[in-house]
């Protein structure tokens, strides 16, 4: 009896000394290749780093996948303005470095395409930040790494305000750029404002209701700065001549409808108007093809077609 004992007691040892290892074996893979939401696409995960393929980062937790549809989950209260821009997924994933113990999420966000992309980046951009040849183009903060590549917007944040871990999150960004095979390009009509005056990298991508009208579904918008004065124009891109001819006309009747004076101008491209727009103030918009022109809060009438017609000129 005492010899069955004790070789009940050894196997029941070698049982549980084997669980363990399996069960350390399984933690060890786990924490090497966490496993990813069951709605994450195969195309989006090979983004990430993986392993230890940026200087000891890995990732620690699961990472998280929200669609459209779902989107609120993930950013709620901002969830309108990235479905404006063709939002089609989003992934999350947490990271740790071995070592220092440093921190960082990594969000990537795939938009309907580069133009989309390029637009939700410009949206969250600011002419002041720190900017990084990073992908298309990269933005810094304290803790914050913002780039835009291909049809992909990618964020990366930090937990703590340090040069050694912003250094860090350069090689993060790099590492997740440096995958994408189809870069894209700034939107040429992004070139086509007139330079003087532009406050640099103010140029945005809006998908509808430009200047809050539904007519004018999509184009750009440039920030200009002269002195203590500052002014704006717009790039209103329709289907057609024709939309753009009804556009144009329905938002003089607009202007025109809040009281406010306008008057017809032959030229510049096919002509337009010129008057006031409440908060805008003395505004030019004048046509050319299938594209409106917009200069407002303008010295005159004058330096509003001369900005105008420099930006019909530019259109190819």
């Amino acid at each position: 009896m005492k010899k069955f004992n004790v070789l009940f007691l050894l196997f029941a040892g070698l049982s549980l000394a084997a669980c363990a290892r399996r069960e350390g074996s399984q933690q060890e893979t786990s924490a090497a290749a966490p496993a990813a939401d069951a709605q994450a696409s195969p195309q989006l995960m090979a983004l990430f780093p993986a392993g230890d393929q940026v200087q000891g980062w890995e990732m620690s937790h699961k990472a998280r996948a929200f669609k459209a549809g779902d989107l609120w989950k993930f950013i709620d209260g901002a969830a309108d303005r990235y479905l404006a821009y063709g939002l089609e997924e989003v992934v999350s994933a947490d990271y740790v470095q071995k070592g220092t113990g440093y921190q960082a999420v990594v969000d990537i966000y795939q938009l309907r395409d580069p133009l989309n992309a390029f637009g939700i980046y410009s949206q969250e951009r600011n002419p002041d930040y720190q900017f990084l040849k990073i992908g298309n183009e990269a933005w810094s903060g304290s803790t914050s790494l913002n780039f835009w590549t291909g049809r992909y917007y990618v964020k990366i944040t930090a937990f703590e305000a340090r040069d050694p871990l912003k250094q860090e999150m350069d090689r993060l960004a790099a590492a997740v750029a440096g995958k994408v095979a189809v870069r894209g390009a700034e939107p040429a009509e992004a070139g086509w404002f007139p330079k003087a005056s532009q406050i640099p990298r103010s140029v945005v991508y809006v998908p509808k209701d430009v200047l809050a009208q539904s007519y004018f579904t999509g184009g750009f918008e440039a920030r200009y700065k002269a002195g203590d004065r500052e002014y704006k124009m717009v790039l209103v891109i329709l289907e057609s001549p024709e939309a753009a001819q009804k556009a144009l006309a329905r938002y003089q009747q607009f202007l025109s409808g809040g009281g406010k004076a306008v008057r017809d101008l032959p030229a510049p491209g096919q002509g337009g108007f010129s008057g006031k727009a409440g908060y805008y103030g003395n505004l030019v918009a004048v046509r050319s093809g299938r594209h409106i022109a917009v200069a407002l809060r303008v010295l005159s009438e004058d330096e509003g077609m001369k900005l105008t017609a420099e930006l019909i000129e530019n259109i190819r």
